[in-house]
């Protein structure tokens, strides 16, 4: 029994547990369970005092019939010996025998509430007691000489009969029959309260107890899910200190970002107490080129150390932000020339990283700002103006902010829309400088060189249009559209048998990384009518050395393969060591103007014929430009 109880339980408990919404049923159940056991509690209550008032009731009208049946034995036995006479004696007798009457009938009534205990000896002894009383009725009602009769038949009924002996036991049957009716009411009562006590503990047990630890057990899981959600809380406050601290920092430098910039911008113009300021924009020179050929994990590095260089060059007040890439933004109190003097002083060292000493420069565009009425974003846009004109004009250099860069920057962008259109109209026309062979004077070859035939500002040369060219990322159009006018000339003048041309074509550093340039290139040879070995590629020093992938010198291989002949430009410019020389498959250089230009200066006569050596030792033949102004 135990173990069905606990399992009562247990099951009870899940119901609870799993259904807490449905607690108030099971509360509303006990509630009417308890409301039955009082309801019946009460009816139980009732019905014995009910019994019990019947029972008193009868013993006391057992009581009246014993004092009125003894008093008309009484007085007929003195109205039949003639002691008494008289009508009131006759009428006390009458009286007493209806009270006598009226008392049976009661008697019979209150009898009738407890006819359940024992039916046969009350309907015999009230027979007795009727007998007894039509008796005494005939008494008045008989001559004088008869009722002596009926007063001793009387007298024998009450004394020798047996009826007052009726009389007593009927009255200590009703004595006995409300000790009974008490015992048993008392045992139902007694019955009722066992049976409310187990209805109770069973409804403790089965449905308050279940409930109470289900409760119990919901504050605790509300407790728990209080604390996850205060620590969710915690988590989210970090969460949004971090994307707090994120939104206006960069990631990787931990140095404010653009937005924290403008917002201190914003401040610093609109505060009440504004002073003049000095905004420096800091932008790494040729910084791809350290992601390009150490990996993107050296450049990050690089960047921590170039913005803890810099932040050492400003005050605690002031800011120092990381605006993209490989610009910074420096805002201070302090004069220009003085920043820049320190930034270029704590960027002149290499810097060790993985091992390695890895050397910057930086271009810096710079502005004074006071009460300024411009935004926040205009300023930084004229510093990037000026950071582009210092980059564009060699690097490593400061450039104040004017009003003609931005205006420079106008003309720029309107370059770069109007270039689009004169590649696709064929404005960009080439013009031919001739190649003479010092040896007989006779004529080797032509270099082509691009001129722009603009319909409003007139024949523009090549440093005029070439960087806007360079920034809309339109040099590779312009060299096959180059290319492909100069090929038609040279074709047309063979053609009319003026001469079999050679001709000698600039490639930009973008088209010969273009991994579509060997297919184009040849198509345009074919195209023209024009022989393999009447088109040379003239490719920078530089395109060697700063090659992002090894496409330059596939293109490069490609080309050779298939008989196009390659000069190296500018030969003596550049860094790139003699072993390219030999590496790559070449057939000429060409001399930098600069190595030319000092000539006959005996220091670079010197020069020039070790480069000849050497270029006759490797059977590549030089061309050498600027000669035609030191004849």
């Amino acid at each position: 029994m135990a173990d069905i109880k606990k399992q009562a339980q247990r099951a009870i408990g899940r119901i609870f547990q799993h259904r807490p919404e449905r607690l108030w049923v099971h509360y509303c159940f006990a509630l009417i369970v308890v409301f039955c056991l009082i309801a019946a509690t009460h009816l139980l209550n009732q019905t014995m005092a009910r019994r019990s008032l019947a029972a008193s009731e009868a013993i006391r009208k057992s009581n009246a019939q014993i004092e009125v049946t003894q008093d008309i034995v009484i007085s007929t036995a003195a109205l039949a010996s003639g002691t008494t006479s008289g009508v009131t004696r006759f009428e006390k007798l009458v009286h007493r025998l209806e009270i006598l009457n009226h008392e049976l009938i009661a008697s019979e009534h209150a009898l009738g509430g407890l006819a359940h205990d024992s039916p046969e000896q009350p309907n015999a002894f009230h027979k007795d007691l009727n007998r007894f009383v039509d008796l005494a009725k005939l008494f008045s009602s008989r001559p004088q000489e008869q009722r002596f009769g009926i007063s001793r038949r009387l007298h024998e009924m009450f004394f020798i009969d047996g009826l007052r002996a009726d009389l007593l036991d009927h009255t200590l049957l009703m004595v006995k029959r409300l000790e009974d009716e008490t015992a048993h009411f008392e045992t139902l009562h007694n019955r009722l309260f066992i049976a409310s006590a187990l209805v109770l503990l069973a409804e403790a047990l089965l449905i308050f107890l279940p409930a109470q630890r289900s409760v119990i057990n919901n504050i605790k899981k509300m407790e728990r899910r209080s604390r996850e959600l205060r620590a969710s809380q915690r988590r989210l406050k970090d969460m949004n200190k971090q994307l707090e601290y994120l939104a206006l920092h960069h990631q990787l430098t931990g140095l404010p970002n653009r937005a924290s910039l403008t917002q201190f911008l914003h401040d610093a113009i609109s505060g009440s107490s504004a002073n003049e300021m000095s905004v420096l924009m800091v932008g790494l020179d040729d910084f791809k080129t350290v992601n390009d050929t150490m990996g993107h994990d050296f450049g990050d590095q690089l960047l921590v150390a170039v913005s803890q260089a810099l932040k050492s060059c400003v005050d605690y007040d002031n800011i120092v932000a990381h605006v993209s890439g490989d610009e910074f933004v420096l805002v201070s109190s302090e004069q220009a020339k003085f920043l820049i003097d320190r930034i270029m002083a704590s960027l002149k060292e290499p810097f060790a990283i993985g091992g390695r000493r890895i050397p910057i420069n930086a271009s810096i565009g710079h502005l004074q700002i006071f009460g300024d009425v411009r935004q926040p974003l205009d300023i930084l846009a004229d510093a990037e103006i000026a950071l582009q004109f210092a980059k564009n004009h060699g690097g490593n250099r400061a450039q104040a902010f004017t009003k003609h860069l931005r205006d420079d920057l106008g003309m720029m962008q309107r370059l770069q829309l109007d270039l689009t259109d004169a590649i696709r109209n064929g404005e960009i026309e080439p013009w031919f400088q001739p190649q003479v062979r010092l040896s007989d004077g006779r004529l080797h070859g032509a270099e082509v060189l691009a001129r722009w035939r603009h319909p409003t500002r007139g024949l523009l040369t090549p440093d005029a249009f070439l960087p806007a060219a360079e920034r809309a990322g339109l040099m590779i159009d312009l060299d096959h559209a180059i290319w492909k006018a100069a090929m038609k000339q040279a074709r047309q003048w063979q053609t009319e048998n003026l001469w079999r041309p050679s001709i000698s074509v600039n490639v930009a550093p973008d088209t010969i990384a273009d991994p579509h340039l060997v297919e184009r290139f040849l198509l345009g040879l074919q195209q023209s009518g024009l022989d393999a070995d009447q088109v040379i590629l003239e490719v920078l020093e530089t395109t060697l050395i700063n090659g992002k992938d090894d496409l330059a010198a596939i293109n490069i291989d490609s080309l050779a393969d298939c008989g196009i002949a390659l000069e190296l430009d500018d030969f003596g410019t550049g860094y790139a060591s003699l072993s390219k020389l030999t590496q790559l498959p070449l057939t000429g250089i060409k001399l930098d103007r600069s190595l030319i230009t000092p000539l006959p200066d005996q220091a670079a006569d010197s020069v020039v014929r070790a480069i000849l050596a050497l270029a006759s030792e490797l059977g590549l033949h030089v061309v050498a430009e600027g000669v035609e102004e030191n004849v």
